[in-house]
């Protein structure tokens, strides 16, 4: 099967030299009022140790919707693809990230670092795979600024789609320092009841705008969620799902068919065989698991646009086919039976 988590934007937290330290971090969510897009603006506060040209951050953003872009001191600056020498442990000052680092390893073994998107979910990165640039900056304060707009992650395991919004803060771990972390969420029309793995925000209840403050790392990602609200028909058919469903459907069929047989009987007594219960017993049990199979379809359909639809093999259910059918029959064929007894 293919995998249920349609992956959107990943993107996390900057990667710093030896020589940085960050003094607080402010992280702006601004979502779009179809949750299909996030705005992100992360603004970091550094302070260098040293003058000159340095590496203050390293970026991991994949996947994005539009230009990944940063800012020093409200100067832009250019992304650049880098050095091939920083990408080994042996010169790279950016070792001390890597997750497979290790001192039996040799000198020229390339820096990986790992980065998680979910509580159990994480990958592995090659230096090369993440964002770059340099500048000249002077021993002091400066400001770093990060803007992209970020696609939404789609979870289609369940009946219905499940939305959410994913910031790493991985690579806060290694940080020389760590200040305040400020984050705030807006919502663009109407205000959805998210989930989220920081806890209850400032203002207790969701609303347009929403905020937090930490003063340590509050997990190893952000993740904003949304699951739409489904409507009471929908509700109700996924509260007896397809078994249910198919199992309403195999009643009417069996009574319809029964009726047949009976009226079949009725006006033919003396006839040995029924093609009624034939026929019958051979389409029914057909039809009881073509409904399973269907009412995926028809709970998907009332759902509309959010449903998962993602619901595997069902078609596999029709290998319980030559088991029905001759219980089926059986039973129609001893009802048939009893009802030419008791008309003769």
């Amino acid at each position: 099967m293919s995998s249920p988590i349609w992956e959107g934007t990943k993107a996390g937290e900057a990667f710093t030299s030896k020589d940085i330290n960050i003094l607080s971090e402010i992280i702006q969510i601004k979502i779009d009022k179809d949750y299909k897009t996030a705005k992100l603006i992360v603004e970091y506060t550094i302070q260098s140790d040293i003058s000159g040209i340095q590496i203050p951050l390293l970026f991991y953003a994949q996947d994005f919707k539009d230009s990944f872009f940063v800012w020093v001191d409200n100067h832009r600056v250019d992304i650049q693809k880098i050095p091939e020498k920083y990408t080994r442990i042996e010169n790279s000052p950016f070792s001390m990230f890597s997750g497979s680092f290790d001192k039996n390893y040799q000198t020229n073994h390339p820096v990986e670092v790992s980065i998680y998107w979910d509580k159990y979910s994480g990958n592995v990165y090659h230096l090369n795979e993440l964002k770059y640039f340099e500048t000249d900056i002077t021993k002091g304060t400066h400001k770093v600024r990060v803007e992209y707009t970020a696609n939404v992650w789609t979870d289609i395991s369940g009946w219905i789609k499940k939305y959410s919004f994913r910031y790493s803060l991985t690579p806060a771990k290694f940080w020389k320092s760590f200040g305040t972390l400020d984050i705030s969420v807006e919502q663009e029309g109407s205000v959805r009841q998210l989930s989220t793995n920081l806890g209850q925000p400032i203002e207790k209840i969701f609303q347009a705008r929403n905020s937090w403050t930490f003063t340590k790392l509050p997990d190893e990602y952000l993740q904003f969620s949304y699951i739409p609200k489904a409507n009471k028909l929908a509700k109700t058919l996924i509260s007896i799902e397809p078994f249910g469903l198919s199992i309403i459907a195999g009643i009417l069929l069996f009574a319809l068919h029964l009726f047949l047989v009976f009226w079949y009987r009725r006006r033919f007594t003396s006839k040995k065989y029924s093609p009624v219960v034939i026929l019958g017993s051979i389409a029914i049990p057909f039809l009881i698991l073509f409904s399973y199979m269907y009412s995926f379809e028809i709970i998907d359909n009332v759902i509309g646009e959010d449903a998962g639809r993602h619901h595997g093999y069902v078609f596999l259910v029709i290998i319980f086919y030559p088991i029905l059918l001759p219980i089926y029959w059986t039973i129609l064929w001893l009802l048939d039976r009893r009802q030419k007894r008791k008309i003769i």
